[in-house]
């Protein structure tokens, strides 16, 4: 007798609908997991982004076309980051940037090599263009490859990447940092040269009562101070790590160096430091080194024979760089050469009133006033001789001149000449010290107006006094270059001054 049929119950029309999802979920959730795997098996590469349009108005066309020129020297700019994404306070932005590069082609800048600014600084021949640019950018992050090489080659400039090698990551690895495929990539363009930054010495570390940067101070170790054998030790493991890095990855070391936070030692916690600085460098097989834009003076000088080659000289470039503030803190930057008539230039009152024309300078104060020149790069005024007369000197009235004054040379110093109605003084000032005198001599009483001329060869200078009365010193070293001043010392009410036909005599005359 055959068995009764058993019923099958069809699933309802929702359990099957339900059924349908979850295994379209499944599958989307496979495939999900399936490209998240090829994503993060795939190297990690970014391409290269096109340059962004920047424009820059026609006013700031004509301030970039004439912006001065010096010749046989070099300016150098330091940048970092370039990014949208990325606000720290030295990352620019890609259009900003893009307005960086565009006005600096406008000015007529053509890049260098840093084997032109080696050669400079050595006294070696070197052709360089009319206007010198080194472009540098520290850290080595990977904008460098993504943005701002695209960028230098729109324009047909070269750059220098000062590389924190220990940041630098395996061909492939997300890192904000470069790789080395990348650095190779970048080498074989043509575009880039890369110096270090140290290996791992950018970033702050535990000094006695602070946080400073570790290359330039002894830092504490097991809570005691380390001694100055134990920096050089700590300091030289450093750069012989990150020559090996240069050595491994482009076959031979690094000739150049800038410092982790533009830091030389001169304002570190042991003054040893700074002096022993150049032999630890020299030692690792560097041969020149740069610091950022925190130089001590904050004056920063365009790059010339006369540069130290264990400091030379950058201009810092902040997210807040405008183009205008690019354009002035370069024209700060160039030398000005020394103008043969000075009364017609622009003279600005320090507690003086001056009226200047073409033949004559008035400094009028009741107190010690000063008429100096603002805005005027006096690096390259070196060997030369300072010619004027001097009207109104009285008892209660002397002449004050400046010469090789350091306000627009980079140096805190001078050497003033004091002409009084009866005297002769010369005298020197450093930084805040004070004032030394370096020789006197007493004057026959004149007429209505002196006339004096100061000589300056190297550290020596000869002062005379109309045609017979003369001093002769020789004062410090670090009054190397450095333009002019005149003032007036007064006392009893207001005086003035009038310096006549002051002119300048360069070369051997």
């Amino acid at each position: 007798m055959a068995e009764p049929r058993q019923l099958v119950r069809r699933p309802s029309t929702g359990v099957r609908l339900a059924r349908t999802v979850t295994g379209a979920v499944f599958v989307a959730s496979l495939a999900v997991v399936v490209l998240v795997w090829i994503a993060v098996s795939r190297p990690f590469d970014p391409h290269q982004r096109p340059p962004v349009p920047a424009v820059i108005d026609a006013a700031t066309t004509r301030a970039a076309e004439e912006l001065p020129a010096y010749p046989g020297t070099v300016v150098a700019l330091t940048y970092h980051a370039v990014s949208d994404d990325d606000h720290a306070g030295s990352t620019l932005t890609r259009r900003l940037f893009g307005q960086h590069m565009a006005a600096l082609a406008a000015a007529g800048y053509h890049t260098v090599r840093l084997s032109d600014v080696e050669k400079l600084i050595s006294h070696q021949p070197v052709r360089l263009p009319a206007r010198a640019l080194l472009l540098t950018f520290d850290d080595g992050t990977l904008t460098d490859w993504t943005t701002v090489d695209p960028v230098l080659k729109k324009y047909h400039f070269n750059a220098v990447a000062f590389l924190t090698t220990s940041k630098i990551v395996s061909a492939g690895t997300p890192s904000y940092y470069l790789s080395t495929r990348q650095l190779r990539g970048l080498r074989a363009n043509g575009r880039w040269e890369f110096g270090s930054h140290s290996y791992a010495l950018h970033s702050q570390t535990t000094v006695p009562g602070d946080l400073a940067p570790p290359m330039s101070n002894r830092i504490l170790v097991h809570g005691h101070e380390e001694s100055m054998s134990a920096w050089r030790s700590r300091v030289a493991a450093d750069l012989a790590k990150s020559q090996g890095f240069f050595r491994q990855v482009f076959g031979r070391p690094a000739s150049a160096f800038s410092y982790p936070f533009g830091d030389t030692g001169s304002t570190g916690n042991t003054p040893a430091i700074a002096t022993a600085m150049p032999g630890v460098l020299g030692d690792a097989g560097f041969g020149a080194a740069f610091v950022g834009e925190n130089v001590p003076t904050e004056h920063v000088n365009a790059i010339s024979a006369q540069s130290a080659r264990w400091t030379l000289e950058r201009i810092g470039v902040r997210a807040t760089t405008s183009v205008a503030d690019l354009l002035e803190m370069i024209r700060d930057a160039v030398p000005v050469a020394p103008p043969t008539r000075l009364a017609g230039l622009p003279w600005l009152g320090d507690l003086a009133t001056c009226h200047h024309g073409p033949a004559a300078l008035a400094v009028s104060s009741d107190t010690y006033g000063t008429c100096l020149l603002s805005g005027v790069n006096t690096s390259q005024w070196v060997d030369y001789t300072l010619v004027t007369t001097v009207r109104g000197i009285s008892r209660h009235a002397s002449a004050v001149i400046a010469v090789r004054d350091g306000a627009g040379a980079g140096h805190r110093g001078r050497l003033e000449i004091v002409l009084g109605e009866g005297s002769l003084v010369v005298r020197e000032q450093i930084g805040d010290a004070s004032r030394v005198v370096l020789a006197r001599t007493r004057l026959a009483p004149g007429g209505a107006v002196r006339g004096i001329r100061i000589l300056l060869r190297r550290d020596t200078a000869d002062v005379r006094v109309g045609s017979t009365r003369h001093l002769k010193v020789v004062f410090d070293r670090r009054l190397h270059e450095g333009g002019v001043k005149f003032a007036v010392a007064a006392d009893g009410g207001r005086h003035t001054l009038v310096y006549g036909s002051p002119h300048l005599i360069t070369g051997t005359t």
